[in-house]
């Protein structure tokens, strides 16, 4: 075969397989941005997701650890971590060369002078971008000192639009009604009380608020007992609650949200994607962290389908316009990081009788 046509075909291979690449991430961002009615969801939990209510509650004395007992959160990411490095693996699904918190902004439609909330920050990379996108206020939650600094280094350009707190989520009282759209992004998991968690952001939103959670992993599709046990194993390594869609619309619509809707992306999609691709060489070779291999165990000794079938959950619901709540409460100051609630000093105008 000639050396020229050889060339031409490996060209052209090479640039198919660049085009389907970008062709998967857009179609993961138009599924991502149009979900469906939940209505069909969230009637009933199966077994499993009834005992991972009771069997995988994180427990307070798991707070701040990552893959090991004696290692806390920023022990294992703060070694690498720079300013605009996310450590998630979440699919965050994008259009091809767009920045990654794309379908974030389309699911929150942020306008002009709304208040938002982040349960769970991290770096704040996703608070920073909304906020270069519109004039909005962020209060961050996080339960990481390190984290805090690097979200306020990030705000400190949006001329004091943002404000950072330090400490455990599930401790969180802030004023009743006062966030247009709070958001959690692979962070729900953590939470000790799922229902108290939901009740209260259920509270802080205003009437015709939005709350949107994305969350990897579920058991609404396990049907076998060796395939729970052994994603127990995981949960077991990171304190990680697999919540998936079907567990929260459940849980939603008996608070009060209408409506609501999901999207489940499989993992043989999401895990494709160059941002979970990445992140899973970083943990195994750079972290030399264990979740790794105890992920690859878990994929090798259950079944395929359920493995592969776990979906990526993106869930949207809405506090109706005529609801309303009137109990108002303060930040207990004595349970945060260390027995303090650690927050930004320089605090947000719409704080103002709250400080």
């Amino acid at each position: 075969m000639d050396i020229i046509l050889i060339f031409q075909l490996l060209a052209a291979s090479i640039i198919a397989l660049f085009l389907a690449y970008n062709l998967l991430h857009y179609v993961l961002y138009l599924l991502a941005t149009q979900l469906k009615d939940a209505s069909k969801i969230g009637h009933q939990l199966n077994q499993f997701e009834q005992r991972q209510l009771v069997e995988w509650a994180p427990q307070p004395n798991d707070f701040l650890k990552h893959d090991d007992e004696k290692r806390t959160f920023d022990d294992v990411f703060g070694t690498y971590r720079d300013e605009q490095a996310n450590y998630s693996t979440c699919v965050f699904p994008r259009a091809a060369f767009s920045r990654i918190y794309e379908s974030e902004y389309a699911l929150l439609k942020p306008k002009d002078g709304m208040r938002l909330l982040d349960l769970g920050c991290g770096s704040g990379a996703a608070a920073d971008y909304l906020a270069s996108r519109r004039n909005v206020e962020i209060v961050c939650v996080t339960n990481s000192p390190v984290q805090a600094d690097i979200c306020r280094r990030k705000f400190a350009k949006h001329g004091g639009r943002g404000q950072v707190i330090v400490t455990d989520f599930d401790s969180l009282d802030l004023p009743s009604e006062s966030f247009d759209a709070i958001y959690s992004l692979e962070s729900v998991g953590y939470s000790k009380d799922l229902d108290a968690w939901l009740a209260r952001c259920w509270r802080m939103l205003k009437p015709g608020g939005r709350l949107l959670i994305r969350t990897p992993g579920s058991l609404d599709h396990c049907r076998r007992e060796k395939d729970y046990l052994s994603v127990t194993a995981f949960f077991d390594n990171w304190r990680y609650n697999f919540v998936g869609a079907n567990l929260l619309v459940y849980k939603m619509r008996q608070i009060g949200f209408n409506p609501i809707r999901y999207r489940r992306l499989p993992f043989w999609a999401w895990g494709l994607t160059w941002n979970f691709i990445q992140h899973m060489l970083l943990w195994k070779y750079r972290l030399k962290m264990r979740t790794f291999v105890h992920l690859e165990k878990i994929i090798w000794r259950t079944s395929k389908v359920f493995v592969f079938g776990n979906p990526y959950n993106t869930v949207l619901a809405f506090k109706p316009e005529t609801a309303s709540c009137f109990h108002q409460t303060t930040l207990a100051p004595s349970e945060g990081v260390g027995g303090v609630a650690e927050i930004d000093p320089v605090p947000l105008s719409s704080y103002a009788d709250h400080q």
